[in-house]
């Protein structure tokens, strides 16, 4: 299992958690906790249509590489997590 390192954002009850190495995948819910599940289930949904467009999932990168891109952009951090990307592939159904 692959884990990517994530950047979370926002205060009170609106969160939000993006997904540098997947430009364009996020999730967002009302507590840090809400917001990462739902960013682990985008992570998810994301790499499968990935897979089923056949496009290669691509590795994690290391922190020190994120962190230049990062501030390179002029962003600010955050709070830094990872999402586990998980994927159905070949389980039997009962």
């Amino acid at each position: 299992m692959s884990r990517y390192l994530s950047l979370v954002d926002g205060k009170g009850d609106v969160w939000g958690v993006r997904i540098p190495d997947f430009p364009g995948c996020f999730g967002g819910g009302p507590t840090i906790e809400a917001a990462v599940a739902d960013a682990t289930r985008a992570l998810r949904e994301f790499a499968a249509d990935m897979v089923t467009d056949g496009e290669e999932i691509p590795a994690p990168r290391a922190y020190e590489e994120v962190e230049q891109e990062i501030k390179a952009g002029g962003e600010s951090w955050g709070i830094v997590v990872f999402i586990p990307l998980l994927l159905d592939q070949s389980r039997p159904v009962r």
